[in-house]
């Protein structure tokens, strides 16, 4: 009867502690496939958040007299980690078909036009101080957004035509595309000015405020970053090339909270990875060394017998693989079920549609660690009793 025959004969024989010896195998593998799944899910998340995180860095013009030109906006775009630069404008106009609401007395009847490359970023909308009630942000360069009182003032709907003129008298025909409210125009005191007013507001994009001038000019700039974690260096970039005059910010702190949040979560798996191999390899070793005790007289049987103690070694290892392969595919099925329901009561996972996998390649990781593990464990427990001379072994036995 060969290794293997004898091996799953005894597997048989003592169900009692083959049971036994694969529920732990089970336990183990179970928590160390679920360790390394959500393990694997949190690099996912992390490399998903570096790509869509939208960190910037805000450039603004100190000087009005000096604001930013389209040569800026060039050498900045061309810093290696610039995704895309927001450009922010500004200009000061007056409509012969748009009456702005009346502010303080002796202030200039003009309306502010501000214009944003993405109106949905960086600017009062994206701050939810201001919101849209009514069509649509700007998405050709004559569309522009308007406020609703303003609107009802001068029986304006969205579709509607406003013609703006410049200090210079260049002129430039807009389309309503949007109208706004913030809630507080109300609550606005008769000492506003008429060009600060919210009602006076208008905003387009930036194209359409620099067609008013002559020059194409930028108030403010909102830079962002292909990479997060290389926001700093292309800060400090940028402070070289504009150290005077300009004042530059960084945000990114949704960044950094979900990015302690993964790494805490990361950490934690580890430790439960780590504290998993150790429980585990030191219980299944004293196990296997208590029942390899209770063996002495089947392996002096098998010596008897005339087979060698390799032969009897392999028997043992295969016994001890064999169930830990069993359990390992058991541990598989049991994991893919559980694991989407874990990673669901993680904080990390609120709001996120990302669905725990485990990985081919970790899986095969374990399996062969696990392998490896159950031969030299076996070959620990084995070993005092392998080590002996035949003819001590033999003598144990008639004793």
């Amino acid at each position: 009867m060969d290794c293997l025959t004898r091996a799953l004969c005894y597997i048989r024989r003592k169900k009692m502690k083959s049971v036994l010896l694969l529920l732990l195998f089970l336990v183990i593998n179970c928590m160390v496939l679920g360790a390394l799944g959500i393990r694997k899910l949190t690099l996912e998340l992390e490399r998903e958040l570096r790509k869509n995180a939208e960190s910037k860095i805000t450039l603004e013009s100190m000087d009005v007299n000096c604001p930013f030109g389209e040569k800026d906006m060039q050498t900045i775009e061309n810093i290696p980690d610039v995704n895309w630069i927001n450009r922010i404008s500004e200009i000061q106009v007056i409509s012969t078909t748009c009456i702005p609401f009346s502010g303080s007395e002796g202030s200039e009847t003009v309306f502010t036009v501000h214009g944003y490359d993405k109106l949905e970023n960086d600017s009062p909308f994206a701050d939810k101080v201001y919101r849209l009630t009514d069509g649509r942000y700007p998405q050709e360069s004559e569309d522009i957004v308007i406020n609703q009182f303003l609107a009802e003032h001068n029986g304006i709907q969205t579709g509607d035509k406003i013609v703006f003129e410049a200090v210079d008298g260049k002129k430039r025909e807009s389309v309503v595309a949007g109208l706004f409210l913030s809630g507080t125009e109300r609550s606005q005191t008769e000492n506003v000015q008429v060009v600060n007013r919210i009602e006076n507001q208008i905003y387009g994009t930036a194209d359409f405020v620099n067609s008013l001038s002559d020059v194409n000019s930028f108030v403010k700039a909102a830079v962002y970053v292909n990479d997060p974690v290389r926001l700093t260096d292309t800060k400090e970039m940028l402070e070289k090339m504009y150290w005077d005059g300009v004042a530059i910010g960084m945000t990114d702190n949704t960044y950094q909270k979900l990015k302690m949040m993964i790494g805490q979560t990361g950490r934690i798996t580890f430790l439960i990875f780590i504290l998993t191999v150790a429980a585990g390899s030191i219980v299944t070793g004293l196990l296997l060394a208590m029942w390899m005790r209770n063996r002495k007289t089947e392996i002096a049987v098998f010596i008897s017998l005339g087979i060698s103690k390799m032969n009897i070694l392999l028997q043992m290892i295969l016994e001890g693989m064999f169930i830990y392969f069993v359990a390992f595919a058991s541990a598989i099925i049991v994991t893919k079920l559980l694991l989407p329901q874990i990673s669901n009561g993680l904080a990390i996972m609120q709001g996120n549609s990302m669905t725990p996998e485990l990985s081919l390649g970790w899986m095969l990781l374990v399996l062969c660690i696990g392998l490896v593990g159950v031969v030299i464990l076996t070959g620990i427990a084995i070993f005092p009793c392998v080590k002996k001379p035949v003819k001590e072994i033999l003598s144990e036995m008639e004793g």
